[in-house]
Order: C-alpha cells, then structure tokens, then sequence
C-alpha cells in the first residue's frame, strides 16, 4: 500500500523530469531515473531510449523549451511497479504548443521512487 509519503515522493519525481529536461540539468538525473530507464518511442515509429544518456543526446537541440505535467493519477500495482498516468503540455520555440499523454512506471529503488518506463502519446495540435 502506498503512503501519502510515497505519493509525494512520486509527484515530486514527475515535477522533476521537468526542471532536469527542460533546464539541462542533467546532474539531477539520478533523482528522476531508475539505472534501467526506457523512454518508450513507439508512437512515433523510433526506437526506445534506454537510460540517460541516450535520453540526454536525443533530446540536445530540441526545440521545446518549457514542459508541464499535470493531471497526475497513481495507480498501485501487484507486481511491485506503480503505474503513473498524467498530461503535459510543452512550449516550443517554434510552432504551436503540443500536447499529450505519459503513461509510467515506477520503482522503488535503494533511493526513493525513480521512474522506469515513460511511453509518450502526442495529442493533435491546439491549432495550426
């Protein structure tokens, strides 16, 4: 059963795949990923990124520059990994603002809850 403590911990986790993604602050990494992290590309016909520094090279020069998650529903598991859904929506530097769906996982590792699976679903356009 999780705590309120754990739920916490989680949302702060979410909050702080932002500020790591967004602001370059890949030294904080540790306090987002699991060592197995998969950021699943499906949706968009590319291959998984596993761990952090395939996420970090993926992501140099994108044009996003600010991200929101919102909407954050926990859901516990049986097998161990909480599954985490919530929305976000992202600022280009260019373009419309894009939106859509995360779908995680996470584990509790030696460290607190770190997220191990991310699967992103990109919504239409707001407008073109």
């Amino acid at each position: 059963m999780l705590t309120p403590e754990d739920r916490a911990e989680i949302e702060q986790v979410i909050a702080s795949y932002g500020h790591v993604v967004d602001d370059n602050a890949w030294g904080s990494a540790h306090l987002v990923f699991a060592d197995d992290f998969v950021f699943d590309f499906s949706q968009f016909g590319r291959p998984n990124l596993s761990g952090v520094d395939e996420l970090r090279s993926a992501l140099q020069g994108r044009k996003v520059y600010s991200h929101h998650s919102t909407n954050v529903a926990i859901f516990e598991a049986e097998d161990g990994v909480v599954r985490v859904r919530s929305k976000f929506i992202g600022f280009p530097n260019e373009g419309s603002p894009i939106s859509g769906d995360y779908r995680d996982e996470f584990i509790r590792t030696v460290n607190g809850w770190r997220l191990r699976r991310r699967r992103s679903n990109v919504r239409e356009p707001f407008y073109d």
